[in-house]
Protein backbone atom coordinates (compact mmCIF):
# COMPACT_ATOMS: atom_id res chain seq x y z
CA UNK A 1 0.00 0.00 0.00
CA UNK A 2 2.94 2.18 0.36
CA UNK A 3 2.97 2.57 -3.40
CA UNK A 4 -0.73 4.02 -3.22
CA UNK A 5 0.53 6.83 -1.41
CA UNK A 6 4.01 7.53 -3.16
CA UNK A 7 1.16 8.02 -6.04
CA UNK A 8 -0.61 10.54 -4.22
CA UNK A 9 -0.16 14.30 -5.22
CA UNK A 10 2.68 15.91 -3.06
CA UNK A 11 1.57 18.80 -1.02
CA UNK A 12 3.99 22.13 0.72
CA UNK A 13 6.05 19.51 2.63
CA UNK A 14 5.86 19.68 6.68
CA UNK A 15 8.95 18.87 8.50
CA UNK A 16 7.68 18.45 12.47
CA UNK A 17 7.06 14.44 12.44
CA UNK A 18 3.42 13.70 14.15
CA UNK A 19 4.91 12.41 17.57
CA UNK A 20 6.88 15.07 18.93
CA UNK A 21 7.54 13.77 22.90
CA UNK A 22 5.22 12.37 24.88
CA UNK A 23 2.91 15.11 25.28
CA UNK A 24 2.42 14.80 21.75
CA UNK A 25 2.43 17.43 18.90
CA UNK A 26 0.20 20.61 18.19
CA UNK A 27 -1.48 20.32 15.25
CA UNK A 28 -3.49 23.82 14.20
CA UNK A 29 -3.77 25.26 16.91
CA UNK A 30 -5.47 22.93 19.21
CA UNK A 31 -3.72 20.63 21.89
CA UNK A 32 -4.38 17.17 20.63
CA UNK A 33 -2.06 14.22 21.33
CA UNK A 34 -0.69 11.64 18.72
CA UNK A 35 -3.09 9.44 20.24
CA UNK A 36 -6.25 11.61 19.34
CA UNK A 37 -5.23 12.32 15.93
CA UNK A 38 -4.96 8.41 15.48
CA UNK A 39 -8.46 7.65 16.91
CA UNK A 40 -9.89 9.81 14.67
CA UNK A 41 -7.76 8.57 11.78
CA UNK A 42 -9.46 4.94 13.17
CA UNK A 43 -12.78 6.59 13.41
CA UNK A 44 -12.53 7.14 9.61
CA UNK A 45 -12.30 3.62 8.55
CA UNK A 46 -15.19 2.54 9.87
CA UNK A 47 -16.45 -1.01 10.84
CA UNK A 48 -16.47 -4.30 9.28
CA UNK A 49 -14.73 -7.14 7.88
CA UNK A 50 -11.62 -5.60 9.43
CA UNK A 51 -12.42 -5.50 13.09
CA UNK A 52 -14.51 -8.92 12.98
CA UNK A 53 -11.37 -10.42 11.85
CA UNK A 54 -9.30 -8.48 14.71
CA UNK A 55 -12.16 -9.86 17.11
CA UNK A 56 -11.67 -13.29 15.91
CA UNK A 57 -8.37 -13.35 16.30
CA UNK A 58 -7.96 -11.87 19.87
CA UNK A 59 -10.75 -14.11 21.18
CA UNK A 60 -8.97 -16.82 19.95
CA UNK A 61 -5.94 -15.67 22.11
CA UNK A 62 -8.34 -15.48 25.07
CA UNK A 63 -9.62 -18.53 24.90
CA UNK A 64 -6.31 -19.79 24.61
CA UNK A 65 -5.51 -18.17 27.94
CA UNK A 66 -8.46 -20.34 29.66
CA UNK A 67 -7.03 -22.89 28.62
CA UNK A 68 -3.91 -22.57 29.98
CA UNK A 69 -5.86 -21.76 32.84
CA UNK A 70 -8.05 -24.04 33.38
CA UNK A 71 -6.28 -27.19 31.94
CA UNK A 72 -3.58 -27.58 34.98
CA UNK A 73 -6.88 -29.29 37.29
CA UNK A 74 -7.29 -31.77 34.68
CA UNK A 75 -3.95 -32.72 34.67
CA UNK A 76 -3.02 -32.87 37.77
CA UNK A 77 -4.85 -36.44 38.87
CA UNK A 78 -3.57 -38.18 35.43
CA UNK A 79 0.19 -37.23 35.67
CA UNK A 80 0.06 -38.37 39.55
CA UNK A 81 1.34 -41.79 38.51
CA UNK A 82 3.61 -41.23 35.55
CA UNK A 83 5.29 -38.76 37.51
CA UNK A 84 5.12 -40.02 40.90
CA UNK A 85 3.96 -37.27 42.78
CA UNK A 86 3.26 -36.48 46.38
CA UNK A 87 1.18 -33.70 47.72
CA UNK A 88 4.12 -31.35 48.02
CA UNK A 89 4.88 -32.35 44.14
CA UNK A 90 1.09 -31.30 42.78
CA UNK A 91 1.16 -27.96 44.78
CA UNK A 92 4.42 -27.38 42.75
CA UNK A 93 2.66 -27.93 39.79
CA UNK A 94 -0.05 -26.27 40.45
CA UNK A 95 2.52 -22.93 41.72
CA UNK A 96 4.73 -23.19 38.41
CA UNK A 97 2.58 -21.89 36.17
CA UNK A 98 1.61 -19.09 38.53
CA UNK A 99 5.11 -18.41 39.23
CA UNK A 100 5.52 -18.02 35.71
CA UNK A 101 2.91 -15.53 35.34
CA UNK A 102 3.99 -13.70 38.42
CA UNK A 103 7.94 -13.44 36.55
CA UNK A 104 6.54 -12.29 33.43
CA UNK A 105 3.99 -9.94 34.06
CA UNK A 106 5.92 -6.58 33.88
CA UNK A 107 8.02 -7.94 31.32
CA UNK A 108 5.27 -8.21 28.82
CA UNK A 109 4.05 -4.72 29.50
CA UNK A 110 7.37 -3.44 28.81
CA UNK A 111 7.74 -5.37 25.61
CA UNK A 112 4.67 -4.17 24.26
CA UNK A 113 5.84 -0.81 25.22
CA UNK A 114 8.62 -1.22 23.30
CA UNK A 115 8.03 -3.40 20.38
CA UNK A 116 4.63 -3.15 19.95
CA UNK A 117 1.19 -5.23 20.80
CA UNK A 118 1.49 -7.96 17.88
CA UNK A 119 5.15 -8.32 18.57
CA UNK A 120 4.15 -9.11 22.08
CA UNK A 121 1.59 -11.51 21.44
CA UNK A 122 3.70 -13.49 18.72
CA UNK A 123 6.67 -13.92 20.92
CA UNK A 124 4.15 -15.13 23.78
CA UNK A 125 1.96 -17.52 21.61
CA UNK A 126 4.82 -19.14 19.84
CA UNK A 127 6.42 -19.54 23.63
CA UNK A 128 3.16 -21.03 25.10
CA UNK A 129 2.86 -23.28 22.25
CA UNK A 130 6.33 -24.64 22.18
CA UNK A 131 6.03 -24.95 25.79
CA UNK A 132 3.12 -26.87 26.09
CA UNK A 133 4.33 -28.68 23.23
CA UNK A 134 7.42 -30.04 24.63
CA UNK A 135 5.33 -30.72 28.19
CA UNK A 136 3.14 -33.26 26.55
CA UNK A 137 5.83 -35.58 25.36
CA UNK A 138 8.78 -35.07 28.48
CA UNK A 139 9.14 -38.10 30.88
CA UNK A 140 11.16 -35.98 34.03
CA UNK A 141 9.07 -34.26 36.69
CA UNK A 142 11.75 -30.97 36.87
CA UNK A 143 11.63 -30.82 33.54
CA UNK A 144 7.66 -30.22 33.27
CA UNK A 145 7.75 -28.05 35.90
CA UNK A 146 9.94 -25.89 33.77
CA UNK A 147 8.10 -25.53 30.56
CA UNK A 148 4.80 -25.23 33.02
CA UNK A 149 6.46 -22.01 34.82
CA UNK A 150 7.66 -21.17 30.96
CA UNK A 151 3.98 -21.48 29.44
CA UNK A 152 2.53 -19.00 32.57
CA UNK A 153 4.76 -16.61 31.71
CA UNK A 154 4.03 -16.44 27.92
CA UNK A 155 0.58 -16.85 28.97
CA UNK A 156 0.40 -13.72 31.01
CA UNK A 157 1.87 -12.00 27.96
CA UNK A 158 -1.24 -12.75 25.77
CA UNK A 159 -3.26 -11.90 28.73
CA UNK A 160 -1.98 -8.52 29.46
CA UNK A 161 -1.87 -7.27 25.43
CA UNK A 162 -4.80 -9.15 23.59
CA UNK A 163 -6.97 -6.35 25.00
CA UNK A 164 -4.62 -3.29 23.79
CA UNK A 165 -4.67 -4.79 20.49
CA UNK A 166 -8.09 -5.27 20.40
CA UNK A 167 -9.46 -1.62 21.65
CA UNK A 168 -6.46 0.21 19.95
CA UNK A 169 -8.29 -1.00 16.51
CA UNK A 170 -11.84 0.02 17.06
CA UNK A 171 -13.47 2.87 16.02
CA UNK A 172 -14.38 5.09 19.56
CA UNK A 173 -17.97 4.23 19.01
CA UNK A 174 -17.59 0.28 18.88
CA UNK A 175 -14.25 -0.31 20.96
CA UNK A 176 -16.39 -0.47 24.50
CA UNK A 177 -18.90 -3.14 22.82
CA UNK A 178 -16.07 -5.38 21.36
CA UNK A 179 -13.81 -5.39 23.77
CA UNK A 180 -16.81 -6.61 26.18
CA UNK A 181 -17.32 -9.01 23.83
CA UNK A 182 -13.99 -10.98 24.68
CA UNK A 183 -15.39 -12.62 27.92
CA UNK A 184 -17.41 -14.77 25.95
CA UNK A 185 -14.48 -15.98 24.43
CA UNK A 186 -13.28 -17.27 27.71
CA UNK A 187 -16.28 -18.58 28.34
CA UNK A 188 -16.08 -20.51 25.44
CA UNK A 189 -12.89 -21.51 26.21
CA UNK A 190 -13.94 -22.97 29.44
CA UNK A 191 -17.05 -25.07 27.75
CA UNK A 192 -14.75 -26.40 24.89
CA UNK A 193 -11.68 -27.13 27.52
CA UNK A 194 -14.26 -29.06 29.37
CA UNK A 195 -15.05 -30.52 26.19
CA UNK A 196 -11.85 -31.84 25.08
CA UNK A 197 -10.87 -32.94 28.52
CA UNK A 198 -14.10 -35.67 28.86
CA UNK A 199 -12.93 -37.01 25.63
CA UNK A 200 -9.41 -37.41 25.57
CA UNK A 201 -8.39 -37.76 29.12
CA UNK A 202 -10.86 -41.06 29.59
CA UNK A 203 -8.97 -42.66 26.94
CA UNK A 204 -6.96 -45.67 27.43
CA UNK A 205 -3.69 -44.63 25.33
CA UNK A 206 -0.84 -46.41 26.92
CA UNK A 207 2.76 -45.81 23.99
CA UNK A 208 5.64 -47.08 25.62
CA UNK A 209 9.26 -47.09 23.80
CA UNK A 210 11.72 -47.69 27.08
CA UNK A 211 11.36 -44.64 29.12
CA UNK A 212 9.24 -42.68 27.38
CA UNK A 213 5.63 -43.13 27.95
CA UNK A 214 2.40 -41.51 26.16
CA UNK A 215 -0.73 -41.54 27.55
CA UNK A 216 -3.89 -40.10 27.33
CA UNK A 217 -3.07 -36.81 29.39
CA UNK A 218 -0.10 -36.68 27.20
CA UNK A 219 -3.00 -36.10 24.31
CA UNK A 220 -4.78 -33.79 26.31
CA UNK A 221 -1.64 -31.29 26.49
CA UNK A 222 -0.53 -31.62 23.16
CA UNK A 223 -3.71 -30.77 21.67
CA UNK A 224 -3.84 -27.75 24.52
CA UNK A 225 -0.44 -26.38 22.82
CA UNK A 226 -2.27 -26.84 19.32
CA UNK A 227 -4.35 -23.54 19.67
CA UNK A 228 -1.74 -21.32 20.41
CA UNK A 229 0.20 -22.00 17.63
CA UNK A 230 -2.50 -21.72 15.19
CA UNK A 231 -3.07 -18.59 16.53
CA UNK A 232 -0.16 -17.50 16.58
CA UNK A 233 0.61 -18.65 12.72
CA UNK A 234 -3.11 -16.51 12.10
CA UNK A 235 -1.29 -13.67 13.99
CA UNK A 236 1.49 -13.36 11.57
CA UNK A 237 -0.83 -11.56 9.15
CA UNK A 238 -2.22 -8.85 10.91
CA UNK A 239 -0.60 -5.74 11.26
CA UNK A 240 0.63 -3.33 14.37
CA UNK A 241 -1.93 -1.48 15.60
CA UNK A 242 -2.45 2.27 14.16
CA UNK A 243 -2.06 4.01 17.74
CA UNK A 244 0.87 2.43 18.52
CA UNK A 245 2.57 3.19 15.39
CA UNK A 246 1.39 7.14 16.12
CA UNK A 247 3.13 7.26 19.11
CA UNK A 248 6.38 5.40 18.40
CA UNK A 249 6.68 8.13 15.16
CA UNK A 250 6.04 5.49 12.44
CA UNK A 251 3.50 7.25 10.25
CA UNK A 252 4.09 5.74 7.13
CA UNK A 253 3.10 2.49 8.54
CA UNK A 254 0.45 3.85 10.28
CA UNK A 255 -1.25 4.88 7.09
CA UNK A 256 -0.29 1.64 5.35
CA UNK A 257 -2.43 0.10 8.43
CA UNK A 258 -5.15 2.81 8.62
CA UNK A 259 -5.81 2.41 4.43
CA UNK A 260 -5.87 -1.65 4.79
CA UNK A 261 -8.69 -1.16 7.57
CA UNK A 262 -10.80 1.33 5.59
CA UNK A 263 -9.96 -0.83 1.94
CA UNK A 264 -11.23 -4.45 3.99
CA UNK A 265 -14.37 -2.30 5.74
CA UNK A 266 -15.59 -0.78 2.55
CA UNK A 267 -14.62 -2.55 -0.36
CA UNK A 268 -13.02 0.67 -1.54
CA UNK A 269 -9.47 0.63 -3.47
CA UNK A 270 -6.83 1.80 -0.27
CA UNK A 271 -5.89 5.70 -1.79
CA UNK A 272 -9.71 6.19 -1.32
CA UNK A 273 -9.35 6.43 2.08
CA UNK A 274 -6.57 9.30 1.84
CA UNK A 275 -9.63 11.15 0.06
CA UNK A 276 -11.74 10.40 2.85
CA UNK A 277 -9.21 11.94 5.58
CA UNK A 278 -9.18 15.53 3.09
CA UNK A 279 -12.75 15.80 2.79
CA UNK A 280 -13.67 14.68 6.42
CA UNK A 281 -13.84 18.87 7.43
CA UNK A 282 -10.75 17.61 10.55
CA UNK A 283 -7.96 19.66 10.16
CA UNK A 284 -5.93 17.84 12.39
CA UNK A 285 -6.50 14.67 10.12
CA UNK A 286 -5.41 16.64 6.94
CA UNK A 287 -2.58 18.02 9.05
CA UNK A 288 -1.64 14.36 9.18
CA UNK A 289 -1.76 13.07 5.30
CA UNK A 290 0.34 16.43 4.55
CA UNK A 291 3.12 15.34 7.28
CA UNK A 292 2.85 12.26 6.00
CA UNK A 293 2.88 12.68 2.49
CA UNK A 294 6.74 14.28 3.11
CA UNK A 295 8.60 12.57 6.08
CA UNK A 296 8.72 9.37 4.78
CA UNK A 297 12.35 9.09 4.58
CA UNK A 298 12.25 10.46 8.14
CA UNK A 299 9.93 7.84 9.85
CA UNK A 300 10.62 7.40 13.59
CA UNK A 301 11.18 4.01 13.62
CA UNK A 302 14.92 3.44 14.49
CA UNK A 303 15.22 0.71 16.55
CA UNK A 304 16.56 2.02 20.33
CA UNK A 305 19.47 0.70 21.83
CA UNK A 306 19.63 -1.21 25.35
CA UNK A 307 20.27 1.59 27.46
CA UNK A 308 17.62 3.65 25.75
CA UNK A 309 14.53 1.23 26.45
CA UNK A 310 15.39 0.88 29.62
CA UNK A 311 15.09 4.43 30.37
CA UNK A 312 11.87 4.85 28.67
CA UNK A 313 10.67 1.95 30.27
CA UNK A 314 11.90 3.69 34.11
CA UNK A 315 10.24 7.42 32.11
CA UNK A 316 6.71 5.77 31.47
CA UNK A 317 6.66 3.79 34.89
CA UNK A 318 7.33 6.61 36.86
CA UNK A 319 4.54 8.81 34.62
CA UNK A 320 1.73 6.20 35.78
CA UNK A 321 3.16 6.32 39.25
CA UNK A 322 2.94 10.11 39.22
CA UNK A 323 0.13 12.63 39.23
CA UNK A 324 -2.68 12.57 37.23
CA UNK A 325 -2.21 8.94 36.93
CA UNK A 326 -1.23 7.86 40.48
CA UNK A 327 -4.75 7.63 42.38
CA UNK A 328 -5.93 5.30 39.16
CA UNK A 329 -3.13 3.69 38.88
CA UNK A 330 -3.21 2.19 42.48
CA UNK A 331 -6.99 2.01 42.35
CA UNK A 332 -6.70 -0.66 39.19
CA UNK A 333 -3.59 -2.52 40.66
CA UNK A 334 -5.18 -3.01 44.15
CA UNK A 335 -8.22 -3.97 42.74
CA UNK A 336 -6.69 -6.42 40.08
CA UNK A 337 -4.70 -7.77 43.54
CA UNK A 338 -8.17 -8.26 45.53
CA UNK A 339 -10.02 -9.67 42.86
CA UNK A 340 -7.48 -12.24 41.71
CA UNK A 341 -6.39 -13.33 44.83
CA UNK A 342 -10.39 -13.89 45.67
CA UNK A 343 -11.08 -15.66 42.43
CA UNK A 344 -8.29 -17.84 42.62
CA UNK A 345 -8.58 -19.17 45.90
CA UNK A 346 -12.23 -20.31 45.87
CA UNK A 347 -11.60 -21.84 41.68
CA UNK A 348 -9.26 -23.88 43.85
CA UNK A 349 -10.95 -24.71 46.69
CA UNK A 350 -15.00 -25.43 45.74
CA UNK A 351 -14.04 -28.36 43.05
CA UNK A 352 -12.24 -29.57 46.25
CA UNK A 353 -15.78 -29.16 47.89
CA UNK A 354 -17.20 -30.99 45.59
CA UNK A 355 -14.80 -34.31 46.36
CA UNK A 356 -15.79 -33.18 49.78
CA UNK A 357 -19.16 -33.60 49.90
CA UNK A 358 -19.07 -36.59 47.91
CA UNK A 359 -16.86 -38.86 50.62
CA UNK A 360 -19.37 -37.32 52.93
CA UNK A 361 -22.68 -38.19 51.57
CA UNK A 362 -20.75 -41.72 50.83
CA UNK A 363 -19.38 -42.15 54.63
CA UNK A 364 -22.73 -40.46 55.98
CA UNK A 365 -25.88 -41.21 53.30
CA UNK A 366 -28.97 -38.52 53.85
CA UNK A 367 -27.28 -35.82 56.12
CA UNK A 368 -25.63 -32.53 55.55
CA UNK A 369 -22.82 -30.42 56.61
CA UNK A 370 -21.06 -27.01 56.51
CA UNK A 371 -17.97 -26.66 54.10
CA UNK A 372 -15.64 -25.56 57.42
CA UNK A 373 -16.81 -29.00 59.04
CA UNK A 374 -15.97 -31.69 56.22
CA UNK A 375 -12.10 -31.76 56.71
CA UNK A 376 -12.68 -35.28 59.44
CA UNK A 377 -15.11 -36.81 56.46
CA UNK A 378 -12.41 -35.92 53.58
CA UNK A 379 -9.29 -37.38 55.98
CA UNK A 380 -11.50 -40.56 56.78
CA UNK A 381 -11.15 -41.44 52.95
CA UNK A 382 -7.82 -41.12 52.43
CA UNK A 383 -6.44 -44.12 54.15
CA UNK A 384 -6.57 -45.80 50.46
CA UNK A 385 -3.21 -43.90 50.01
CA UNK A 386 -1.32 -46.06 52.01
CA UNK A 387 -1.85 -48.90 48.79
CA UNK A 388 -1.83 -46.37 45.93
CA UNK A 389 -0.04 -43.40 46.87
CA UNK A 390 0.60 -42.11 43.76
CA UNK A 391 -3.09 -42.59 42.28
CA UNK A 392 -2.25 -45.17 39.73
CA UNK A 393 -5.14 -46.71 40.02
CA UNK A 394 -7.93 -44.05 40.06
CA UNK A 395 -9.55 -42.84 37.60
CA UNK A 396 -10.87 -39.16 36.89
CA UNK A 397 -14.46 -38.34 37.82
CA UNK A 398 -16.64 -37.53 35.66
CA UNK A 399 -18.32 -35.01 37.49
CA UNK A 400 -14.63 -33.33 37.48
CA UNK A 401 -16.13 -32.40 33.53
CA UNK A 402 -19.29 -31.87 34.28
CA UNK A 403 -18.74 -29.49 37.26
CA UNK A 404 -16.37 -27.44 34.49
CA UNK A 405 -18.60 -27.46 31.68
CA UNK A 406 -22.10 -26.09 34.54
CA UNK A 407 -19.53 -23.16 35.34
CA UNK A 408 -18.62 -23.08 32.16
CA UNK A 409 -22.57 -22.53 31.28
CA UNK A 410 -23.01 -20.35 34.07
CA UNK A 411 -20.82 -17.84 32.84
CA UNK A 412 -22.97 -17.43 29.55
CA UNK A 413 -25.91 -14.96 30.87
CA UNK A 414 -23.61 -12.36 32.20
CA UNK A 415 -21.03 -12.51 29.44
CA UNK A 416 -23.89 -11.85 26.71
CA UNK A 417 -24.80 -8.69 29.66
CA UNK A 418 -22.03 -6.94 29.70
CA UNK A 419 -21.20 -5.92 25.81
CA UNK A 420 -25.37 -5.72 25.40
CA UNK A 421 -25.46 -3.05 28.12
CA UNK A 422 -21.81 -1.73 28.59
CA UNK A 423 -22.38 1.35 26.00
CA UNK A 424 -25.76 2.89 28.30
CA UNK A 425 -24.36 2.23 31.73
CA UNK A 426 -20.23 1.91 31.59
CA UNK A 427 -17.45 -0.19 33.12
CA UNK A 428 -17.73 1.53 36.30
CA UNK A 429 -21.02 0.24 36.80
CA UNK A 430 -20.36 -3.08 35.80
CA UNK A 431 -17.09 -3.71 38.08
CA UNK A 432 -19.09 -2.09 41.06
CA UNK A 433 -21.47 -4.83 40.35
CA UNK A 434 -19.36 -7.49 39.84
CA UNK A 435 -17.46 -7.00 43.19
CA UNK A 436 -20.16 -6.87 45.41
CA UNK A 437 -22.05 -9.45 44.57
CA UNK A 438 -19.58 -12.26 44.56
CA UNK A 439 -18.87 -11.00 48.13
CA UNK A 440 -22.08 -11.54 48.99
CA UNK A 441 -21.64 -14.90 47.45
CA UNK A 442 -18.97 -15.74 49.20
CA UNK A 443 -20.41 -14.64 52.24
CA UNK A 444 -23.72 -17.31 51.52
CA UNK A 445 -21.16 -20.21 51.97
CA UNK A 446 -21.29 -20.06 55.60
CA UNK A 447 -25.09 -21.08 54.51
CA UNK A 448 -23.73 -24.40 52.61
CA UNK A 449 -25.06 -27.73 53.43
CA UNK A 450 -25.46 -30.08 50.71
CA UNK A 451 -23.21 -30.64 47.08
CA UNK A 452 -26.35 -29.02 45.12
CA UNK A 453 -26.24 -25.66 47.39
CA UNK A 454 -22.36 -25.73 46.69
CA UNK A 455 -22.57 -26.09 42.80
CA UNK A 456 -25.67 -23.01 42.56
CA UNK A 457 -22.85 -20.56 44.85
CA UNK A 458 -20.04 -21.99 42.81
CA UNK A 459 -21.68 -20.73 39.61
CA UNK A 460 -22.72 -17.53 40.94
CA UNK A 461 -19.73 -16.91 41.96
CA UNK A 462 -17.53 -17.73 38.52
CA UNK A 463 -20.04 -15.90 36.32
CA UNK A 464 -20.16 -12.84 37.93
CA UNK A 465 -16.05 -12.65 39.38
CA UNK A 466 -15.25 -13.75 35.75
CA UNK A 467 -16.80 -10.50 34.18
CA UNK A 468 -15.08 -8.28 36.95
CA UNK A 469 -12.04 -9.95 35.50
CA UNK A 470 -12.59 -9.06 31.95
CA UNK A 471 -14.13 -5.31 33.45
CA UNK A 472 -10.64 -4.62 34.96
CA UNK A 473 -8.48 -5.46 31.42
CA UNK A 474 -11.18 -3.56 29.75
CA UNK A 475 -10.60 -0.19 31.78
CA UNK A 476 -7.24 -0.50 31.50
CA UNK A 477 -7.38 0.42 27.63
CA UNK A 478 -9.81 3.22 28.81
CA UNK A 479 -8.14 5.05 31.91
CA UNK A 480 -4.29 4.88 29.45
CA UNK A 481 -3.06 6.68 26.94
CA UNK A 482 -1.69 4.32 24.16
CA UNK A 483 2.22 4.90 25.29
CA UNK A 484 1.49 4.29 28.99
CA UNK A 485 -1.27 1.19 28.03
CA UNK A 486 1.49 -1.42 27.89
CA UNK A 487 3.33 -0.32 31.33
CA UNK A 488 -0.24 0.17 33.36
CA UNK A 489 -1.06 -3.20 31.85
CA UNK A 490 2.37 -5.05 33.11
CA UNK A 491 2.14 -3.38 36.18
CA UNK A 492 -1.40 -4.86 37.00
CA UNK A 493 -1.12 -7.89 35.58
CA UNK A 494 2.10 -8.13 38.29
CA UNK A 495 0.22 -6.93 40.92
CA UNK A 496 -2.31 -9.48 40.63
CA UNK A 497 -0.46 -12.55 39.92
CA UNK A 498 0.53 -11.77 43.54
CA UNK A 499 -2.56 -11.86 44.47
CA UNK A 500 -3.12 -15.18 42.62
CA UNK A 501 -0.12 -16.75 44.61
CA UNK A 502 -1.53 -15.05 47.81
CA UNK A 503 -4.79 -16.72 47.16
CA UNK A 504 -3.02 -20.26 46.58
CA UNK A 505 -0.44 -19.98 49.71
CA UNK A 506 -3.58 -18.84 51.65
CA UNK A 507 -6.29 -21.66 50.72
CA UNK A 508 -3.59 -24.73 51.21
CA UNK A 509 -2.28 -23.37 54.77
CA UNK A 510 -5.59 -22.20 56.38
CA UNK A 511 -8.40 -24.18 54.81
CA UNK A 512 -8.34 -27.26 56.64
CA UNK A 513 -7.98 -25.39 59.94
CA UNK A 514 -9.15 -22.40 59.56
CA UNK A 515 -12.19 -22.11 57.06
CA UNK A 516 -13.87 -19.37 58.60
CA UNK A 517 -11.03 -16.86 58.45
CA UNK A 518 -10.58 -17.95 54.93
CA UNK A 519 -14.31 -16.98 53.79
CA UNK A 520 -14.67 -13.60 55.83
CA UNK A 521 -10.88 -12.55 54.28
CA UNK A 522 -11.92 -13.75 50.60
CA UNK A 523 -15.37 -11.41 51.10
CA UNK A 524 -13.64 -8.95 52.95
CA UNK A 525 -11.45 -8.24 49.65
CA UNK A 526 -14.12 -8.66 47.43
CA UNK A 527 -15.89 -5.85 49.58
CA UNK A 528 -13.05 -3.67 49.41
CA UNK A 529 -12.64 -4.11 45.62
CA UNK A 530 -16.29 -2.92 45.44
CA UNK A 531 -15.34 0.21 47.52
CA UNK A 532 -12.54 1.04 45.36
CA UNK A 533 -14.25 0.53 42.17
CA UNK A 534 -16.73 3.42 43.35
CA UNK A 535 -13.64 5.82 43.09
CA UNK A 536 -12.56 4.57 39.31
CA UNK A 537 -12.65 7.42 36.94
CA UNK A 538 -16.20 7.23 34.90
CA UNK A 539 -17.34 6.72 31.45
CA UNK A 540 -15.16 8.55 29.04
CA UNK A 541 -16.83 10.42 26.65
CA UNK A 542 -15.62 10.74 22.66
CA UNK A 543 -14.36 14.33 22.00
CA UNK A 544 -15.64 15.43 18.44
CA UNK A 545 -13.30 16.29 16.31
CA UNK A 546 -12.12 20.35 14.91
CA UNK A 547 -14.14 20.71 12.09
CA UNK A 548 -13.04 23.40 9.41
CA UNK A 549 -15.40 26.72 9.55
CA UNK A 550 -17.36 27.45 6.93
Amino acid sequence: MSGDIARLEHEPAVTEPLVAGDAGPTLQGTKQTAESVAQDAVDQTGFGKFNLKVMAVCSLIFMNVAFSITSIGFVLPSAACDFQMTTVDKGRMSAAPMLGMLAGSYIWGCYAAIKGRRMSLLVALFLHGIAELLASVVPLYWVFLFLKFLSGAAMNGQSAVVFMYLGEFQPTEYRDKMLSWMEMAWVVGMIILAGVGWIIIPLEVDFVIANFTFHSWNLFVFICSLPALLTGAWLLFFPETPKYLAETGQNVQMLDVLMRMYSENSGEPPKEYITKLRNCGNNNLNDLVHRIMHTKEHDGSEEMSFKLMTEDICRKTMMILKPPFLCRTVIVCLIACFVTSSYYTLTLWLPELFHRYADFQEAYPNQTASVCTLKGSRNATEMVLTDDPFDCNSRVQTSVFVHTFILGASCIPTGLILPLLVNYVGYKFFLVITAFVPAVVTACLFMVKTSTQNLVLSCAYESVTSVCLSVVYCLLVDLYPTHLRAMAAGLSAFISRIGAISGTLMIGYLIDDYCTLVIVIVAAQLFLSGILALFTPGRKRPKKPDMEKS
